[in-house]
């Protein structure tokens, strides 16, 4: 059984495509906006530049900070595999215009000891454990669930709940 979220990671990533190609446009149009309207025979007084300045400054602003407020939302690409003959594959990396980092576990069945879903404050975190040599288990850090529906973390726990 596969499980992802491969859609809801490419609207993300295609909604944060248009809003820089979006802001960057507004940045550009901004100073020169006096300039496109006169060729169509608007005649506006051009902006000062201290004025101008303090509008492209706004804008970058607001979306610094909506962008900010989606990263601290963890939401990432997840991909849960089992039809790997002796792994359990995770995979997931946070869904982000820049700097990408990609993490992969793979868990053999026969040491995947068991699991914990734990939800802090609006986080529902996969906390994932391995039997290790003598009788101790290892602890994988955790990853975010944030962007699953409901029903796709149960598909996970039934996944789960079949090796534990």
């Amino acid at each position: 059984m596969v499980i992802h979220n491969e859609k809801y990671a490419s609207k993300r990533k295609i909604w944060k495509t248009f809003g820089v190609v979006l802001i960057t446009t507004i940045c550009v149009y901004i100073p020169l906006s006096s300039m496109f309207l006169r060729e169509f025979g608007v005649e506006v007084k051009p902006m000062s530049a201290g004025y101008c300045t303090l509008l492209i400054l706004a804008v970058l602003a607001i979306y610094a900070g909506i962008i900010y407020l989606q990263h601290k939302r963890k939401l990432y690409f997840i991909y849960i595999s089992d039809e790997d003959k002796q792994n359990i594959v995770f995979r997931f990396y946070h869904i982000q215009l820049l700097m990408r980092k990609c993490n992969s576990y793979k868990i053999p069945f026969d040491s995947f000891k068991k699991y914990e879903i734990v939800t802090e404050g609006k986080d529902t975190n996969l906390i994932l454990y391995q039997k290790m040599n003598k009788n101790q288990m290892a602890k994988y850090p955790a990853i975010c669930l944030n962007s699953l529906k409901e029903e796709e973390i149960q598909q996970v726990k039934d996944l789960l709940n079949q090796y534990c």
